[in-house]
C-alpha cells in the first residue's frame, strides 16, 4: 500500500511540476499561475497516450519525431554511464575508504577534501582543457573531449565526472564507520587471537560497513543523477536528459523525460544493490 501512494505521488508530482512554466503568467509585474491551465495540460497529455500524441516532440525547423521510436537509444546510453559509474564508485569507494580510515597522510585527505568542494562544471572544463593541453604537448590523445555522433561517444571523461564526487562522498561517509568499526571489542579481540588482518578486513569489517553503504546508496545515486545533466549536456552526449535540451519547453516531452529519469533511478539502484548483494556473498562469508 506504501508503495502504491509513493507511485501515484510521483506520477502527480511530475505531472503538476512539468505543467508550472506554462501555467504561470506575469501581468504588470504580477505573478500568477493558472491551475486549469495545468489540468487542461494533464488532460490532454493522457487523451494523448492513447492515440500517441503524447510521445511526438519537435525539434529542429519544426520537425516532428516519436520520442517512443527515439526514447530507448537515449535511455540506453544514460542508463551505459550510469551504471558503470555506479559499479566503479561502490567498488572504488569501498577499497579507499578502507585506507582512507586507517591512513595518517593528511596531504591525501586534504586532497580528497579538495577534489570534493570542485563544482561539476569546472570539473569537466578542467579534464577537457588538460587533455587539449596534453595532446597539443605530446601529440597524444589521451580520451575525446566530447561526443561528435552518437556511434563516437565520449567515455572516459563522462565516467571521470560522474564518479569523482560520488566516490568522495562514500570516501568520506565509509571511511569514519570503517574507523568506527575497527575499534569495537570484536575486532580487538580478532586481533588478540592473532588473525590476519586481511581476513579481520574482509570477514568483520566489511560486513560491518556494507549496511552504511546501502543506507547511503540513494544519497550516491541522486548525486550521480544531478551529474548527469551537465555531463551529457557538456560533452555532447546523446542521453535522456539532452532530450530536454532539445528547442523549445513541449509538456509532453518533459513528462516524458521525467518518467524516464525515474524507471533509469530505480533501475540502477537495484542494479547495485545486486552488486552490494554479491559483495556481501563474497567478502562476508564466515
Amino acid at each position: 500500500m506504501r508503495t502504491t501512494f509513493s507511485l501515484v505521488g510521483i506520477i502527480v508530482f511530475i505531472f503538476i511540476l512539468a505543467a508550472i512554466p506554462m501555467s504561470l503568467t506575469i501581468t504588470n509585474g504580477d505573478l500568477s499561475i493558472h491551475f486549469q491551465a495545468i489540468l487542461d495540460l494533464i488532460k490532454n497529455y493522457v487523451a494523448g497516450v492513447f492515440n500517441g500524441d503524447s510521445f511526438l516532440y519537435i525539434e529542429g525547423k519544426n520537425r516532428t519525431y516519436n520520442l517512443a521510436q527515439d526514447l530507448p537509444a537515449y535511455f540506453g546510453t544514460s542508463f551505459l554511464y550510469l551504471l558503470l559509474a555506479g559499479f566503479l564508485t561502490v567498488c572504488i569507494g569501498m577499497a579507499i575508504s578502507a585506507w582512507h580510515s586507517k591512513s595518517k597522510k593528511e596531504w591525501a585527505k586534504d586532497i580528497i577534501g579538495f577534489l570534493g568542494t570542485i563544482p561539476d562544471f569546472i570539473l569537466v572544463l578542467f579534464l577537457q582543457i588538460s587533455v587539449v593541453f596534453i595532446y597539443q604537448t605530446t601529440g597524444f590523445k589521451l580520451a575525446r573531449i566530447a561526443s561528435r555522433s552518437t556511434d563516437d561517444n565520449a567515455f572516459l571523461l563522462p565516467l571521470i565526472t560522474l564518479i569523482i564526487v560520488p566516490t568522495i562522498y562514500l570516501i568520506r561517509t565509509l571511511s569514519e564507520r570503517t574507523y568506527d568499526v575497527l575499534a569495537e571489542d570484536y575486532i580487538l579481540t580478532a586481533k588478540a587471537k592473532g588473525l590476519k588482518k586481511r581476513y579481520i578486513f574482509i570477514h568483520h569489517v566489511v560486513r560491518n560497513v556494507i549496511p552504511y553503504l546501502k543506507a547511503d546508496l540513494h544519497k550516491v545515486i541522486a548525486i550521480m543523477m544531478s551529474n548527469l545533466f551537465i555531463v551529457e549536456y557538456l560533452f555532447n552526449l546523446r542521453g535522456i536528459t539532452s532530450i530536454l535540451f532539445s528547442g523549445m519547453y513541449q509538456y509532453n516531452l518533459v513528462v516524458n523525460t521525467l518518467f524516464s529519469l525515474v524507471i533509469l533511478y530505480l533501475l540502477i539502484y537495484w542494479c547495485i544493490r545486486i552488486l552490494i548483494i554479491l559483495m556481501e556473498r563474497v567478502f562476508a562469508h564466515d
